[in-house]
């Protein structure tokens, strides 16, 4: 009997195993797409340095998730002001579409979390099909500057041209996934990001929502996306000020929860809050699941500006000895 029932365990983990092997074959990496340099896509839509946006994609190959979607704002902190956000367009992955790799990035995206290809890691989702907005603005997708803004590179002694153009891209993407890949058939969506691409989703997840029919169920889950409009712990204003700056410079107001824009003008208070998490968040009806740290070192160090010895990222994953450098204050 005791040989009989040690059979029967050993096929159900193998039959399990073989199971989880077949999913994982089923969910395979993301692939980069370039949206078509066609007007009728983009409409507008440009990373900073004028190449069309791009988002990395697996559609699945599981019959009954066919119309079942994760969509997930890439992140990678802001450019805070032209000379910053030159250096993106010319330099960095994220401001340009031009020399990104065929296969999505491995860091952060790997199996597990919302994008994982591994069901094992990400039971739900795996399946799914799963896309990456690329992320190539600089502004959390909210950017919608209609004219280009000439930049004097003096290591270059050339001018560039940059485009402010985040929410054109997020429209032409989702455009060109209905056109190209029936998302217009969708029936379930996870709206996510993390860290920019985490805000984005606080800006633009009733945005989103309302492109699709009632009938939809549509959910949000920003990652790392609640950045403090706080001073330093000295008191000083520095990231909510440069937040504002990149709202202005890029004429966002049309890119954030418009409810939110209307409640601030209705208080006679800044739109600019509404580039702020606490905000939008404030202001949005989609239905929001939160998954962020209660002590964010990236926050602690760029935000309140900690001393590194307390809160860097290096003394994060030190476990146990994070904050045992802190001082009371």
């Amino acid at each position: 009997m005791t040989t009989t029932r040690h059979h029967h365990h050993t096929l159900i983990h193998t039959l399990i195993l073989f199971h989880t092997l077949i999913l994982f074959s089923l969910a395979k990496s993301l692939q980069l797409e370039i949206l078509p340099n066609d007007p009728n896509v983009l409409q507008g839509a440009a990373c900073l340095d004028g190449s069309p946006p791009a988002i990395y994609i697996n559609t699945t190959t599981t019959p009954t998730n066919k119309n079942k979607w994760v969509l997930y704002f890439k992140g990678g902190g802001w450019c805070v002001n032209e000379t910053n956000c030159l250096s993106r367009a010319t330099q960095s992955l994220l401001g340009s579409s031009k020399n990104l790799r065929e296969k999505q990035p491995t860091f952060g995206y790997g199996s597990s979390g919302p994008l994982g290809n591994d069901p094992s890691q990400n039971p739900i989702f795996a399946t799914f099909n799963r896309v990456m907005l690329w992320y190539c603005d600089g502004g959390s997708f909210s950017g919608d500057r209609s004219d280009p803004v000439p930049i004097f590179d003096h290591t270059r002694n050339t001018t560039t041209n940059l485009y402010y153009r985040g929410r054109r891209n997020l429209d032409a993407m989702l455009r060109y996934l209905r056109q190209v890949h029936r998302l217009d058939m969708a029936q379930e969506i996870l709206l996510s990001g993390g860290s920019a691409g985490g805000l984005a989703v606080y800006l633009h997840a009733d945005y989103v929502r309302s492109t699709f029919a009632p009938s939809v169920k549509f959910r949000a889950a920003p990652i790392s996306g609640f950045f403090l409009q706080h001073n330093t712990m000295d008191g000083v204003n520095v990231f909510p000020q440069k937040s504002r700056h990149v709202f202005d410079m890029m004429n966002s107001t049309s890119g954030v929860n418009q409810d939110c824009v209307i409640a601030m003008r209705a208080m006679e208070r800044n739109v600019s809050d509404c580039f702020f998490a606490n905000a939008s968040y404030a202001h949005t009806k989609t239905p929001i699941f939160v998954l962020n740290s209660a002590v964010d070192s990236f926050q602690m160090q760029s935000i309140l500006v900690v001393p590194p010895r307390c809160a860097s990222m290096a003394t994060a994953k030190n476990s146990g000895r994070q904050f045992n450098q802190c001082s009371e204050k």
